[in-house]
């Protein structure tokens, strides 16, 4: 069977990383013809599905799977609607094609049924991980309730065949021995790496807005360290592909798996550079150098919250102590180790935001300024409201929402008593030129 992969377009307003989703789906189907398409690095920005044209007519797919990774950019004060680019897709795809047109990815599982109503032109949809559904999903298309984890259609309704079970990691493929298309995505431009490697999937955090314990479960479930190393060796040495980033919602937790992939890309002696997301609570000196020497270029952390009411509020194990000790210990090192960068995310006004936590976060964020200088980025976002998660039921609790609510267009969280806060942060981040 020849299946045609689509990524969804983001709009051209940020740089294309490659589909890591649509090459596991691929790498899982390996009795299958399989073709890749992303119109963010293969067509023209006025016309990005205009390349399909000829896809669909030369090679003729017999069934069509579109990746929808994420609705919106969550990004306030540049909101880029992916959902509609997604519309528009599927409905160019169908008007020039027969073949069933499946669709998954992480965007589609949060709002599946939805979105299944909404784009009628969807014969089904994959929900939550799309290995093994998609390979059981495309032996039995005439009879989609057979498979756990599919969305469907039947005499006129939209029914699910139930929640699928999750993947073990324990003995994945090489994704990147077969993935298609990667040398697209080979830039040397700086930016954003546009290649990831996962070393696990689920998290077992509870931040109340992050719906990845949903989509990926609330157990670690560990690929083992040899096996992520050999990925990046693949796009090391087949590929040619120097910078990545870890996919993990949390690289170093837990600590000892992290560390053992660090040992084994400093004995294989890979001349790579990556960036993870961090938790403050597990980062001390030793690891933090380990990482280093491992390739580490950035190390992204998200406290999202300074005083520790808030951070309680948020849902985080860090605590304000954590974030102070783990600033100096990076400014320290900073004074000996000149090949990394700072990266921290905070929310403007979250539950269990005051003044005195709004003027507390300022100061630390001169102070991390003042010692690591250039070195240090930061991002100080509004609060997206997403379904599955408990900042919903937060909202809902304080009048900012309803069941009736629509959280599929971008809505944001600010607590009501200091809603001046997020006011104060967008003058001051406008006069910074964000």
């Amino acid at each position: 069977m020849r299946v045609l992969l689509v990524q969804s377009w983001l709009g051209g307003a940020e740089p294309p990383v490659y589909p890591i989703g649509l090459a596991c789906v691929a790498a899982a189907l390996p009795e299958h013809e399989i073709r890749l398409f992303d119109p963010n690095v293969e067509g023209p920005p006025d016309a990005p599905y205009s390349p399909l044209d000829k896809i669909l007519q030369q090679w003729n797919p017999d069934a069509i799977g579109i990746s929808l990774r994420n609705i919106d950019s969550t990004n306030r004060r540049v909101v880029v609607f992916y959902y509609q680019h997604f519309q528009a897709l599927v409905e160019y795809i169908s008007q020039r094609t027969t073949a069933p047109i499946l669709v998954g990815g992480a965007g589609f599982s949060l709002f599946a049924e939805r979105i299944m109503r909404e784009n009628p032109a969807i014969h089904a949809g994959v929900y939550l991980e799309g290995e093994a559904t998609t390979a059981a999903l495309l032996r039995q298309l005439a009879t989609p309730w057979n498979v756990p984890g599919v969305y469907y259609r039947r005499e006129g309704r939209i029914e699910f065949s139930g929640p699928p079970a999750k993947l073990s990691l324990d003995n994945v493929s090489n994704i990147f021995h077969t993935a298609p298309n990667v040398s697209l995505y080979n830039t040397t431009i700086p930016g954003p790496e546009p290649f990831g490697v996962e070393s696990k999937r689920g998290c077992a955090l509870h931040c109340i807005y992050c719906p990845y314990g949903f989509l990926n479960g609330r157990e670690y479930r560990l690929i083992p360290p040899k096996d992520v190393v050999n990925q990046i060796q693949t796009l090391y040495a087949t590929h040619k592909i120097t910078r990545f980033t870890f996919l993990d919602s949390v690289f170093n937790i837990p600590k000892s798996h992290a560390e053992a992939i660090c040992e084994e890309l400093i004995r294989r002696k890979l001349q790579v550079q990556w960036s993870a997301w961090f938790s403050e609570k597990d980062l001390d000196r030793h690891f933090a150098e380990l990482c280093l020497d491992a390739g580490c270029t950035t190390f992204i952390l998200s406290p999202d919250g300074i005083s520790d009411k808030t951070l309680r509020m948020l849902g985080k194990v860090q605590r304000r102590s954590d974030i102070l000790s783990t600033w100096r210990m990076l400014s320290s090192l900073a004074r000996t180790r000149t090949d990394f960068e700072v990266s921290y995310n905070f929310f403007k006004n979250p539950p269990g935001q005051t003044w005195a936590g709004f003027f507390a976060l300022a100061w630390f964020l001169f102070r991390a300024k003042l010692t690591l200088r250039r070195r240090v980025h930061f991002e100080v976002n509004s609060l997206r409201i997403e379904p599955h998660t408990r900042l919903m039921e937060i909202a809902m609790q304080e009048g900012l929402c309803n069941e009736h609510t629509d959280l599929l267009r971008p809505a944001y969280y600010t607590q009501h008593r200091t809603r001046l806060i997020e006011l104060t942060w967008n003058i001051l981040l406008r006069f910074l030129g964000k």
